[in-house]
């Protein structure tokens, strides 16, 4: 199957799950908490078994300085959302936070359908275990406020992971190794702060028989990967 047909086909999947999230969170009901849980045990493990060392590889075989974007993707992430919180009161913060929540979405996602034609490109396999823990992280919706009210705001929002399919497609189909390896640096950044800010639970909050349940199931994906 051709590589863009199949990341045009997740990058609707994937849309589809990021509108219709809230329904699904709700639909989870008291295993939410499970749900949360259980997509943080995933995530972290393709991070480290996969994305990393992927990323490091590359890095490490084209410009050691690209390394800057996995930190550049975690403080952008950070310092929004920190600001928001530090210079916003009462209502004025949910509305502020709703409106970084679609514009780092939307930018983030757009970043990620240029991230999975290059990961279809290299190969079925390779963006298949990228598609599972991102599809499972969007399905149970990790960042702290609801969806926009507005369903024509959440439409063009959850278009974003194909509008970058279809720039990456074909409107600027040769994007260098430089940039591509910086975008999944951004990434890998903004991925890895989202689980450790929002899919974590903090103190007693949580359930870590689901975290580890998570691990357990796809560690050995991902190993068995490595010998296929």
């Amino acid at each position: 199957m051709d590589p863009i047909a199949i990341a045009t086909l997740l990058a609707i999947i994937l849309g589809v799950v990021q509108y219709f999230g809230e329904n699904i969170c709700m639909v989870c009901g008291h295993y939410y908490k499970h749900a949360i849980s259980f997509s943080a045990g995933v995530a972290i493990t393709y991070l480290f078994l996969d994305l990393f060392p992927s990323f490091s590889v590359e890095v490490i075989n084209t410009n050691q300085f690209l390394f800057i974007f996995l930190l550049v993707g975690f403080v952008i992430f950070h310092l929004v959302e920190k600001y928001i919180y530090q210079h916003s009161k009462g209502g004025v913060l949910e509305k502020r936070l709703g409106i970084e929540n679609q514009v780092l979405s939307f930018i983030y996602h757009f970043i990620l359908g240029v991230i999975i034609v290059d990961f279809s490109r290299q190969g079925f396999q390779e963006v298949i275990l990228l598609f599972i823990p991102i599809v499972i992280f969007t399905a149970v919706g990790t960042l702290p406020v609801s969806q926009h009210p507005s369903k024509k705001v959440n439409f063009i929002v959850s278009l974003s992971i194909l509008l970058g399919v279809l720039f990456a497609g074909f409107v600027y189909p040769d994007i260098s190794v430089d940039i591509q390896t910086a975008l999944l640096g951004v990434v890998i950044g903004g991925l890895f702060f989202s689980v450790i800010r929002h899919s974590l639970p903090m103190g007693k909050e949580g359930k870590p028989m689901s975290f580890i349940i998570g691990i357990v199931i796809y560690a050995p994906i991902i190993i068995l990967s490595w010998v296929v």
